[in-house]
């Protein structure tokens, strides 16, 4: 409503000075200034802004009435160009900062603090306009107004500039360290690879990376308490799995097929619980650690040798893939 009768005063304007009477250039453009910033985001997101650029082409019409070719009708006129360019610069400034913090908390606090402050710009914007009413004829206060608006300009722009930079410089950062620690951790997961492979059967599957310890080189037959020469081999394991310790591991307690499912189901959970509390004693986090009894449901050898049900009485650690 407001940038409507802004442009009926306009069309006034031009109806009392006549034909003869074409305004200075200074004014067609404060003029278009004004019209590109009120259809732009200023509207809406600088409305402070665009109320003291309003109220200065105004100011800057009525001069124009009364003295079409004089110097303060043309002093006025930059300034309102000035205040509506500075308008639409703080309405894209302010959409920009809009877009970029609207995923968090901090949005919502700086949107408080610019409806806050727009209307105490709009306030002093009351005021400022009253107190440029009164002393129109002062070109003392046209020309400090006018060096305020293009420091103000420059002070947006400056800022706008400096934020962009910090910004890019961030993501700079973050994606440097992110290439970093892909690299640190892979170079972690090989040499914890190769240590394992000097300790027992080492192989990759879909589910992960899989050390294979035999069951009879850390228990008793029938039995899920450590042998003593098993804690050494253990302590080696928990050494190389400490480089990875973000990782998620399952420790998976396997039987031969001798004896009936529930007796090996739970040796074999017995066995896998002994292994992993072992493992969280000398330091792996117990979050990322889990046991699993498997019974003797994954064999991998024929149960009709002893040999063959040696090699399915194992245990498996499991170190998962990163996700």
């Amino acid at each position: 409503m407001k940038t409507k009768q802004f442009f009926f005063i306009v069309i006034l304007a031009a109806l009392f000075a006549g034909c003869a009477t074409m305004p200075p250039n200074e004014l067609v453009n404060a003029r278009q200034a004004y019209r590109i910033a009120s259809e732009g985001q200023a509207a809406e997101l600088a409305p402070a802004e665009l109320h003291k650029a309003q109220d200065a082409l105004n100011l800057a019409e009525k001069s124009f009435l009364k003295e079409p070719d004089s110097a303060k009708t043309k002093d006025l006129a930059y300034v309102a160009q000035r205040k509506s360019e500075l308008a639409r610069a703080v309405g894209a400034m302010n959409a920009d900062k809009s877009l970029k913090d609207r995923a968090g908390v901090a949005f919502e606090k700086k949107q408080t603090e610019i409806v806050k402050q727009g209307k105490q710009d709009l306030r002093d914007s009351e005021k400022q306009t009253a107190e440029a009413r009164a002393d129109l004829d002062k070109q003392v206060a046209l020309k400090e107004a006018k060096e305020k608006s293009d420091a103000e300009l420059a002070v947006v722009q400056a800022n706008k500039e400096k934020a962009d930079a910090a910004l890019l410089k961030q993501q700079a950062d973050a994606a440097n360290q992110a290439r970093q620690d892909l690299r640190d951790s892979e170079q972690r997961t090989a040499d914890a690879r190769a240590e394992l492979a000097r300790i027992g059967a080492v192989k990759e599957e879909e589910r992960g990376l899989v050390v294979t310890l035999s069951g009879g080189v850390l228990f008793r037959s029938a039995e899920s308490t450590l042998l003593i020469s098993a804690r050494v081999k253990l302590d080696q394991v928990a050494k190389a799995l400490l480089s990875v310790r973000e990782r998620n591991i399952i420790v998976e307690g396997h039987t031969d097929s001798q004896g009936s499912e529930s007796y090996n189901q739970g040796l074999s959970q017995r066995r896998a619980n002994t292994v992993r509390d072992y493992l969280v004693q000398r330091g792996y986090p117990a979050d990322r650690i889990q046991a699993q009894g498997m019974g003797k449901g994954r064999p991998i050898a024929n149960n009709a040798s002893p040999e063959g049900r040696a090699n399915n009485r194992r245990v498996e650690i499991v170190i998962e893939h990163v996700k």
